[in-house]
Formats: structure tokens, sequence, C-alpha cells
């Protein structure tokens, strides 16, 4: 497997390159400015570790090379799932806002709350204080879950000294507490659920995929 790491020099592309590195996994780290420079071999799949505003350079990318592509980035506005939907008819595409596989877990417990409407719900995510959006998109997606619920919980952010990701979901009843948490203690576990879907995704036909389709291959 080849892979074009895109965004190689920022937090997450820097640890990417450690983890590809350790595994002996073939890979050619770029930036966003210096692309076409550093593409000379065959391309298996993109990783996309860049911003979200580069996101139809990148999938334009991908379409040229008829490969398929992993966005690991977060914070995309209505207007960039417009444009990742519409080069999903040509091209795989892998998108997720968190690709732990125990973060997708707890998004499963989450999906069967009910009977909680008339309890007091709190979505708490705490990062380091380089993370740019906030709330983060693994926040987004826990309320999004709730929401579909009819449940509208009350979100509190912190970014705070070299925390690598947390997030929770508390329920609150007269006289008791419900917490469903999920920690991350090093970034290489994002790192390996990338690769995983970099694995994944190989091969498939062009549409939008994410953890539940990698979680149910395992």
């Amino acid at each position: 497997m080849n892979i074009l790491l895109i965004g190689a020099k920022g937090k997450m592309g820097r640890c990417m390159q450690q983890y590809l590195k350790q595994h002996n996994i073939n890979y050619v780290g770029v930036d966003i400015d210096n692309i076409n420079e550093h593409i000379n071999s065959h391309i298996d799949v993109i990783l996309d570790f860049s911003l979200p505003s580069a996101v139809t350079q990148n999938l334009k990318l991908a379409q040229k090379y008829n490969c398929p592509i992993v966005i690991a980035t977060t914070g995309h506005d209505k207007d960039n799932m417009k444009i990742i939907k519409q080069y999903s008819k040509d091209i795989p595409i892998f998108l997720s806002e968190n690709f732990s596989i125990l973060f997708f877990l707890m998004t499963r417990l989450i999906r069967n709350l009910r009977g909680i409407q008339n309890m007091d719900v709190v979505v708490e995510e705490k990062h380091h204080k380089q993370k740019v959006d906030r709330p983060s998109g693994s926040a987004k997606k826990l309320i999004k879950i709730l929401s579909l619920a009819n449940i509208s919980p009350k979100v509190y952010v912190f970014r705070v000294a070299n925390v690598v990701g947390e997030h929770s979901v508390s329920i609150f009843a007269e006289d008791e507490q419900l917490c469903i948490s999920h920690r991350a203690q090093s970034k290489m576990v994002f790192c390996k659920g990338a690769y995983l879907a970099c694995k994944f995704i190989m091969e498939k036909k062009p549409k939008i995929y994410g953890m539940e389709d990698l979680v149910d291959s395992m």
C-alpha cells in the first residue's frame, strides 16, 4: 500500500508519520502547497490530515488519480459536506469525526438511550489548547446522536494543557447519575484507526464510508 499523507507537518500528520514508519508502511508526506511536486509514484490511497479549507483541492486530487481518500480533518461546514457528497459519486471516501474504535462503540451505546427526556443530559469534551474547533467534531457527533432522540444536552468545552481527547455523556436523575465516557491516552489511537480506514477503503465502490462500516467489517 502506498499512502499519500496530506498535512504531514501538522500535529496529527507528524504522529501519523511516526506510526507509518514504525509499521513499515510506504507513504509520501506532503503539505497542501507542495503536493504535485512530490507525486512521482503510484498512489493507492490519500490520507487527509490537512485543513477543512483544503477539502475540494484534495478531493480533486483523489479524483484525478482515481484513488480513494480518507478525510481525517474535522470542522466541515454544510458547503464542504455537499462537496464531499458530490465527489463520492466518483470515488470512495472515508469520513469520520473520530478514528478511535472505542469512541465509535461509545456512540453506539449513546444511540440506544431511551426514556431520558425528563432528565438532565450533559456532553463534556476536553482537548489540548491548540485544538481549533470547539466543540470538537466528536462532540458534535454525540450531540447529533442525542438530538435524533429529541434530547438537547448542555454542552461544556474545555481547552486545557496537552489533553489528547476526552468525551463524556452524563445523565442526571433525581438520585442517580449515569456517565458514558471515552478518553484517548495517545494520538496513536487515531493513527491506528486512520490506517485501518486506509486499508478498509481500498478497492471499495464510490460512496461515503465511516467507522460503522469499518467496525462491522472487523
